[in-house]
């Protein structure tokens, strides 16, 4: 049998297994084999993004398009505004959103040493009523932290966040940043890899591959210290963002000079997602989305 087909094959029957001991079901999935943008995703402007990042995030095509199946954005050195970098960030605020259940991505991401920013992550639905971080912000993947650059293992170096508080003054962030044994950015088709996140009354866990350990838990019903607690942030409902960042605060790279994964004009780094899609118990779907009412 194909190695690939059987990798396939074995993911599907454990995500079968695993969700039907959650009695969990799709409720909606982008594979992108059509053009969706617009539709579930609204195409990002950004002349000045926060973070000190580098980038100039844009709507054009050559920063994110729709092709053969995935959804790509594409970060490039080129002068564009008054930044040294373009790239793409989408989001499905008001579009696509919900709260608890599973989220997963298959994603394939560039090399990022040094100062690429990659992530696949959710804010709350109200953001346009409670200002960050008051409407809660969970990142579910995040690579190329400056930690991990100091270790020379940017590719190898995952991490989860949840962020929460009443307002910036009395931010408050679970956070887990680690090496891992897998480089997740090799070529070829073994490059492409699953990021799942489960959320329910009591946990927020993170998976990759339908591994058995998360790399993330973070408890979201109880106070965490004993000022802030963090769970009356975290059970609303929440929209999906993915984006391609360079430089900014994250990677601890703040001019243009240290970003080594994009050395000449021109150069291209390039994030393949495959597919999201949602799951939720049965009995409590809640999502919302152009083809659900």
């Amino acid at each position: 049998m194909n190695g690939k087909l059987f990798n396939v094959l074995v993911l599907s029957l454990f995500t079968a297994i695993s969700m039907k001991a959650q009695n969990y079901k799709l409720v909606w999935s982008d594979d992108f084999n059509a053009n969706t943008l617009g539709k579930n995703w609204n195409v990002e402007t950004v002349a000045s993004p926060y973070n000190h990042e580098l980038e100039y995030y844009t709507p054009r095509q050559e920063n994110v398009t729709v092709k053969d199946g995935n959804l790509i954005l594409t970060a490039r050195r080129e002068h564009y505004g008054d930044k040294a970098f373009t790239s793409g960030r989408v989001n499905s605020r008001q579009k696509v959103y919900f709260a608890h259940g599973m989220i997963e991505a298959r994603i394939k991401l560039p090399r990022l040493s040094n100062g690429l920013w990659p992530a696949f992550w959710m804010m709350g639905e109200d953001d346009d009523v409670h200002s960050w971080p008051a409407c809660g912000e969970i990142d579910i993947i995040e690579m190329g932290e400056h930690g991990g650059i100091s270790y020379g293992q940017s590719d190898r170096w995952v991490g989860g966040t949840i962020h929460w508080g009443e307002d910036a003054q009395h931010h408050q962030q679970w956070s887990d940043q680690g090496q891992h044994a897998y480089d997740y950015t090799l070529a070829g088709d073994d490059q492409y890899h699953i990021y799942t996140m489960t959320w329910d009354d009591t946990y927020i866990r993170m998976y990759i591959d339908h591994s058995n350990k998360p790399y993330f838990t973070a408890a979201i019903n109880k106070r965490i210290d004993s000022r802030i607690t963090s769970d009356i942030y975290m059970h609303k409902p929440f929209y999906i963002l993915f984006d391609l960042a360079v430089g900014g605060d994250f990677t601890g790279i703040l001019s243009p000079e240290g970003i080594t994964a994009l050395a000449d004009e021109g150069s291209e780094a390039k994030m393949y997602i495959d597919y999201v899609r949602v799951y939720q118990e049965k009995g409590q779907e809640n999502l919302v989305c152009p083809d659900r009412h």
